[in-house]
């Protein structure tokens, strides 16, 4: 009853019969870590992974059907407020593929959330979010945002394109597009995202501390798979009108051991880089972890993750052991 109320509420932002069929899910998502994961020699602590909770929906028939998909994040750790803005957006899903439109990932994004193992753990440096070895543009959310998904054409090839404008009247907007081909063993693709923001629009609608200083970025990535095994890679550079690009590298390996039961491991690096700690500065990195699905919906994990940044002044390394819980609904 509780949950069908709730959905009723939230789906309310939408109109007419988009609330046709709500379905309300979440992820409480925390992990207990040991090290500095959180800051030099923090010792012991329990954090919040991107826990979240949303509602969406669709109506019309299957040629043709309105999407809408709002998600928010939910506090488990420390006081504030409990629910947080990440994406909200409406659409349309057919033969052709789907085209959304309000506050969401980009394709770009995208493309490197699917290749992580680690992304929305504590693997990640604001213990969530994507792994080390992605650029910053791999996180958050962007306003104001069109993005187009294709068809697959021929049964194996893909297009996605996507707009983030920018209503500050500078005309700084934000422009991606990319390809991809996948099959049931191989996937490759390419993503491209050119960005308008400059550090001066820091108030903006569309990509801003993630993109700020940004000029172009491209990814090219790929995976395989083969008898429970997964191997994939990530490599992007990232212009930001400086005399070097920075560059990324992520390569990771998923072994399935059972049904309940995966390992991973990853190696990343950032080369010509930030200096400092974080996402985007230069060092190298690797994560090792085991999954294990309880039941269903409740997934445990064991997850070691370090990396040795080059450029800090003091040791500002981040190393440490996440045990985590993932339970859904």
């Amino acid at each position: 009853m509780k949950k069908t109320v709730l959905a009723v509420a939230l789906s309310a932002l939408f109109a007419g019969s988009a609330m046709a069929d709500p379905k309300v899910y979440g992820n409480f998502r925390a992990s207990m870590n040991f090290g500095d994961l959180n800051g030099a020699d923090n010792g012991l602590s329990v954090v919040n992974n991107a826990s979240r909770l949303g509602v969406k929906g669709s109506s019309g028939t299957d040629s043709l059907k309105g999407i809408y998909h709002i998600q928010m994040g939910a506090n488990n750790d420390a006081g504030g407020a409990a629910l947080s803005s990440r994406f909200y957006f409406a659409g349309l899903k057919g033969s052709f593929g789907k085209v959304i439109y309000g506050r969401l990932s980009t394709p770009y994004k995208m493309a490197g959330v699917k290749q992580d193992p680690f992304y929305d753990t504590s693997a990640g440096s604001g213990n969530g979010g994507s792994n080390y070895g992605y650029s910053g543009l791999n996180n958050g959310f962007t306003d104001n945002s069109i993005a187009f998904y294709s068809s697959k054409i021929g049964g194996a090839i893909s297009v996605h394109g996507s707009l983030s404008i920018d209503d500050s009247g500078n005309d700084d907007h934000d422009i991606g597009f990319g390809a991809e081909f996948s099959n049931k063993m191989f996937k490759a693709g390419v993503s491209v995202l050119s960005i308008g923001d400059d550090a001066a629009d820091a108030t903006n609608g569309a990509i801003v501390a993630k993109g700020a200083g940004v000029d172009t970025a491209t990814r090219v990535y790929g995976s395989a798979k083969l008898s429970g095994i997964t191997v994939g890679a990530s490599f992007e550079t990232v212009d930001t009108g400086a005399a070097n690009s920075r560059n990324y590298v992520h390569v990771n390996g998923s072994f399935k051991v059972s049904s309940a039961m995966k390992v991973a491991a990853s190696f990343g690096s950032v080369t010509d880089g930030n200096t400092g700690t974080g996402f985007d500065a230069t060092g190298t990195g690797f994560s090792v972890g085991a999954f294990y699905n309880v039941l269903p919906k409740t997934r445990l994990s064991a997850i070691f993750s370090s990396v040795n940044y080059d450029d800090v002044a003091v040791i500002t390394d981040r190393s440490g052991l996440s045990v985590g819980v993932v339970q859904s609904f």
